[in-house]
């Protein structure tokens, strides 16, 4: 739940500089809703971009794939919208030469819906009603991979920068790859310190030994470490979500471990 609401708040503070979603967004979503329902994506996409305005184009592309997995739990179709809509905010910011704060806007939002997309894919998660197959996770590995290509190119700041290096590590936890995973971790440590964001740190750093446990299950110092992290989190702004994120994957991955 507050990862819902998290992202519910993301997703108004997106349209028009902190305002709220506008009607027609959500009468073009559902009008292309039932379009996918009654034919197939395909022409549901071709809906949404004959909206005409990259704006309103990319915001009915936003507000439908997040839809279709919070309220849904149809992961397969989010991905098919999610990921035509990335496409289309990429090619349409590069025929905006002549608009650069346009073609900007619509890079950044093309980030921010790879973010989501990539998470979405997670089994870290645990989230109830989504079904996470291997197509999915090979997806979201390549859409983690354009989050944070884009999160540098776009020069987007310490802590949009932890963050994809925790997506990229994220996907390599949830195929085993543990020490590739840890590698990841220790870069959006990096980041986190360098902002000076306390939780966000705290987070990194209880994934650093989530993938250390992974790898050396039964070793108590690093337990200890980590139940440090969930202590630490306690009481800090963002505490109690990072605290039942790191919880949540804990018993994701050490039960699917066997220990």
């Amino acid at each position: 739940m507050l990862r819902y609401c998290a992202l519910v708040i993301l997703l108004a503070l997106s349209f028009h500089g902190f305002g709220q979603v506008p009607a027609r967004y959500y009468a073009a979503r559902d009008q292309a809703l039932i379009i996918l329902t009654r034919e197939d994506s395909y022409r549901a996409i071709e809906f949404i971009e004959g909206l005409g305005e990259p704006r309103e184009v990319m915001g009915v592309f936003m507000l439908m794939s997040r839809d279709l997995y919070w309220e849904n739990h149809n992961l397969q179709a989010a991905l098919a919208i999610g990921r035509a809509g990335i496409h289309y905010a990429m090619s349409a910011a590069d025929r905006l030469r002549g608009r650069p704060d346009l073609a900007l806007e619509l890079r950044s939002e093309a980030k921010s819906l790879a973010y989501d997309l990539s998470s979405f894919c997670w089994p870290g998660w645990n989230e109830p009603g989504i079904v996470i197959d291997d197509t999915a996770l090979v997806l979201a590995q390549d859409l983690a991979k354009v989050n944070l290509r884009l999160a540098l190119s776009l020069g987007k700041g310490n802590i949009p920068l932890s963050r994809a290096y925790w997506l990229i590590g994220a996907h390599h936890l949830a195929v085993d790859h543990h020490e590739s995973a840890r590698r990841a971790f220790v870069e959006g440590l990096k980041y986190a310190v360098a902002a000076e964001a306390k939780e966000q740190e705290l987070l990194m750093r209880g994934y650093v030994y989530l993938s250390d446990m992974l790898k050396d299950p039964g070793n108590d110092d690093l337990d200890r470490e980590f139940e440090f992290v969930l202590r630490d989190l306690q009481g800090t702004k963002e505490g109690d979500f990072y605290k039942q994120q790191l919880e949540t994957a804990r018993s994701v991955f050490i039960h699917r471990t066997g220990n």
